[in-house]
């Protein structure tokens, strides 16, 4: 079952007489979307400030991506990665409010300036925000030898300090810094 509706206006006393209050509806959700919104959250919430450069605007674009979800769950959790599902809507949430400049956004952070998107985000999650490659996957809904792919790319395309000093921070799992 996807989402339902609870009616709570009704009160009944102890002696079984039911007593009216306000109209009041209660929206459930799927516990498999509430746990997808729990475990992702806060990291989009970290990405689209990365992005917006706006606390307010990235709050907001989170929560837009959230409600839009919830409105597509069934498609969602269906799909083979949920995650790339929820991480194309993000983009195109992002993408949107940098267009239209929403509350004087003043445009694309300076990686995704100089990389190509998916480039841009594997540095912006790698090296910014510090996740692992494995995290980074998880919440772009990639395998982690995509990511590390995408930061090669970047360290070719770009070297210098906005790629090798988190790369060095940050070796690849599995690998030994020697």
């Amino acid at each position: 079952m996807f989402m339902r509706l609870r009616r709570t206006d009704r009160l009944v006393q102890a002696d079984g007489a039911v007593e009216g209050t306000a109209p009041s509806i209660e929206l459930v959700l799927p516990l498999e979307y509430t746990a997808f919104c729990l475990l992702h959250q806060e990291r989009y919430l970290h990405y689209t400030r990365e992005r917006v450069r706006d606390p307010l605007m990235s709050r907001q674009v989170v929560r837009a991506l959230l409600g839009n979800l919830a409105t597509i769950w069934p498609t969602v959790i269906s799909s083979p990665r949920p995650a790339a599902v929820a991480w194309r809507l993000l983009d195109a949430l992002i993408s949107s409010v940098l267009r239209n400049g929403d509350a004087g956004v003043t445009g694309p952070d300076p990686v995704h300036q100089v990389l190509p998107p998916a480039q841009a985000d594997a540095v912006v999650l790698r090296c910014r925000m510090h996740l692992s490659e494995a995290q980074a996957a998880e919440l772009m809904g990639v395998e982690p030898p995509v990511v590390a792919t995408r930061l090669r790319m970047a360290q070719r395309a770009l070297p210098g300090k906005l790629t090798a000093s988190a790369a060095a921070a940050h070796p690849p799992a599995g690998r030994v810094r020697r």
